[in-house]
């Protein structure tokens, strides 16, 4: 009896650590461009020039 009150509570705790996951990531979402740019390396992806010289702008 004891074991399934265990299993249930452990099966609860991991919903609402899913959970709380799940809405964090969608809270905190990074653009796709972010993501990208940090995958390759940032000056592999061009993007369009107009966006490169705005960013060489505001540096």
């Amino acid at each position: 009896m004891l074991a399934k009150w265990w299993k249930r509570i452990a099966l609860f705790i991991c919903i609402v650590a899913i959970l709380f996951n799940v809405t964090y990531k969608l809270v905190n979402r990074t653009n796709l461009k972010q993501e990208v740019k940090s995958v390759m390396g940032g000056e592999a992806i061009s993007f369009s020039v107009e966006e490169d010289n705005e960013e060489k702008d505001n540096k």
